[in-house]
Order: structure tokens, then C-alpha cells, then sequence
């Protein structure tokens, strides 16, 4: 979208060629952007492209800008190709009538259809066409590798990783009251202040460590920013309990984040796929929900129960809720173990199908 991108590398112009690609059948024309347009080449070089949106963001509760502009590739692909893949993800919910619209369009375009969770399994093939069949398989980062942590960098020094350690994810985007800074998802709980009473609570009841781990990195003043959340909600707790609550300021990626996640013995998770990076591991995890997805996500692995819904939820209700499962922890561990192994086997056997040379479903594209 940058004003500075290449012409035929700018998405405007990307989306305007494949437009072009698919209503104006001239040889002459399609052979020209296939030269000039490297992503309409690209497209044509491939058997099926997929999209997954990060799981979670076919929906317009980040706003409808955010979905509009997301919009704009797959639309581009479904123009060149025919069809999409939809990959394992979240659909809904819509606010906009708009949102619904284009998303009824791109679902009855796509020739395989894959939810995360029952719930948007059924709005997903609530907007598909009669022959369509949503299918359901779990999140994709439960097949994500991990990367044993050792070591960590917990407030800018490395030390070797603690035992015994309780996880916590600060959402950034929630703890800044989303992208418009005035609660936008509608939290029934105030949530930096839900933390600053968390954190206590979980330490009177733990000997060990608490660690404050992002999942989303960013700039500080940034809305997004997991990290910058972290070293706020440090800042406002009792002095006495700072020593025993430690910062993850490493800059680790997917792999590594997962990796110390699995090291902890318990965790409560804001961000979606830090709370999957937990139950991918057997690691018992509260997820304190600001969306339908985590109740869905939580369920394919049987803790639906462990998603506190923080828009229907008070502070005292969530923390009750937590401490609560805080107690259950060890007796859950072996189940989340064998559901998560589940997981992955289901995951490769629906991308192995998707893959394989009997995939004729694949070829099926939209008149």
C-alpha cells in the first residue's frame, strides 16, 4: 500500500490487474500482466494458493478498513485462479452487513472451506453454497515446532529458564482498549486493572515465578504492543511482588515464544495463539477471551470451559474463574497432552489430502 511501491507492485494496481485478468479475455491483455504483474505470475504458477488470515481475522472486529484491505489479495487470487483455499481460521463474527456480503462472495468462491471451531464452522457454511461442506480441523499452529528455551533474556539479562514458572500474555490491543482506545470489544472488565489484581492472586496462591511474556511485538505507543503492555503492568504492581514477576524482553520469534510457553507450568494467554501455544503443549491454559474464536479453539482440544469470556465476565468472575482452573492444573495436563497429539494428526492428514494427487476438488473453479 506504500506510495513509494513499484507501480506493479502496489496492491491497488495488483488488484486492478487481476480484475482485468479475469472479465477482459483478450490473449494479448493476460499475457502482458503475467509479464508486468509478478504476483498475477506467481498465481498462475501455482496448483491451489490458500489464505488463512492469521486464523483469526476473517472478520471485521478489527474494524472494517483492516478486513477490506485483507480482502484485497484473496480477491486478486480468486480472479486469476478461479478459486481459493481457506485454510484453517476463525470466519466471523460480522458486524457490517458489508463484511457479510464479501464474505458470503469469497466462501462460495473457494473450493475447499476449513474451520478452526465448531461455532464458525456453522457461520461459515450458514454463508456457503448448498454444495459446499465447511470442513473442521484444529488451529494450524498446533503442528507449529517449538523450540526448547533453556536460556531466556528475562528483564534485558540472559538466565537459565526457571522451574516452576507461571506464564502470563499481556494483549497489548486489549490492554490499550483496541485500535480505537474506547473498549472496543466491549469488555465487560476493566483489563489493565483485571491483571494488577491477577498477578497478586496468582503469586499468593505460587512460589515460583511469574513471567510476563508478549506475543505480539511492537513499538512502544504502539496499540498492538505486548511487550510495552508487559513493562507497564510491571510498573504497577506492589514493589514487593516486582522481584518475583519477570519480563521477557528477549526478541524471540514464533518458535522460541512457544518454546517458553511450554516451559511453564501454568498459563493464562489474551492473544489467541498464545494461549494455543500452551495448549499445543499440554500446558493448562486460562484464555481470557475478547472474541467467539477462543471458546471454538479451546473447545477442539476439550477445555472449552477454560475460555472466560471477558465482554460477559466481571473482574472478580474472571479471577474466581482462573484461580479456580489454577487448582485443576496438574489433573488436566494428561488430557490436553492426548488431545493436542489429536490435533496434529488431524492437521496432517487434512493438508496430506489437500496435497495429494486424488485432490480433484481442488481444480474446481467458480463460472
Amino acid at each position: 500500500m506504500s506510495p513509494w511501491a513499484k507501480p506493479t507492485e502496489h496492491l491497488l494496481i495488483v488488484t486492478l490487474g487481476a480484475l482485468a485478468h479475469r472479465y477482459i479475455p483478450l490473449r494479448l491483455l493476460r499475457s502482458t500482466l503475467n509479464k508486468r504483474i509478478r504476483w498475477i505470475s506467481a498465481l498462475n504458477d501455482c496448483r491451489f494458493v490458500g489464505d488463512v488470515r492469521g486464523g483469526d481475522s476473517f472478520s471485521d472486529i478489527y474494524g472494517l478498513k483492516r478486513f477490506l484491505i485483507a480482502t484485497l489479495p484473496v480477491a486478486s487470487v480468486i480472479w486469476v485462479k478461479g478459486s481459493i483455499v481457506l485454510f484453517p481460521q476463525t470466519y466471523g463474527p460480522y458486524k457490517s452487513w458489508i463484511a457479510r456480503v464479501i464474505a458470503r462472495w469469497i466462501i462460495r468462491r473457494a473450493s475447499v472451506v476449513i474451520a478452526r471451531d465448531k461455532e464458525s464452522q456453522a457461520v461459515a457454511q450458514g454463508l456457503a453454497r448448498p454444495d459446499q461442506r465447511v470442513l473442521l480441523t484444529p488451529d494450524v499452529a498446533f503442528a507449529l515446532h517449538a523450540d526448547r528455551m533453556d536460556r531466556v533474556e528475562l528483564d534485558g539479562r540472559d538466565e537459565p529458564m526457571p522451574e516452576h514458572a507461571l506464564g502470563l500474555n499481556v494483549n497489548g490491543l486489549m490492554y490499550n482498549g483496541g485500535y480505537t482506545r474506547k473498549n472496543m470489544f466491549g469488555l465487560k472488565l476493566d483489563y489493565p486493572s483485571f491483571l494488577a489484581e491477577l498477578v497478586p492472586a496468582l503469586l499468593a496462591k505460587h512460589d515460583g515465578p511469574l513471567l510476563l511474556i508478549p506475543h505480539t511485538y511492537a513499538p512502544a505507543g504502539d496499540v498492538e504492543s505486548d511487550n510495552e503492555a508487559c513493562a507497564r503492568l510491571r510498573e504497577a504492581l506492589p514493589t514487593e511482588l516486582r522481584p518475583r514477576v519477570r519480563l521477557v524482553t528477549g526478541d524471540y520469534d514464533c518458535h522460541q515464544l512457544k518454546g517458553i510457553i511450554g516451559r511453564c507450568e501454568f498459563f493464562v494467554g489474551s492473544r489467541m495463539h498464545s494461549c494455543i501455544a500452551a495448549l499445543s503443549q499440554g500446558v493448562p491454559c486460562v484464555g481470557v477471551a475478547y472474541s467467539m474464536k477462543f471458546r471454538g479453539v479451546f473447545e477442539s482440544v476439550g477445555v472449552a470451559d477454560w475460555s472466560i469470556d471477558a465482554r460477559a465476565c466481571s473482574t472478580a468472575e474472571v479471577i474466581a474463574g482462573t484461580l479456580e482452573r489454577f487448582e485443576e492444573r496438574y489433573q488436566k495436563a494428561p488430557l490436553l497432552r492426548r488431545n493436542a497429539n489429536v490435533a496434529r494428526n488431524s492437521l496432517r492428514d487434512a493438508f496430506a489430502s489437500l496435497v495429494s494427487d486424488g485432490g480433484s476438488i481442488l481444480h474446481r473453479s467458480f463460472q
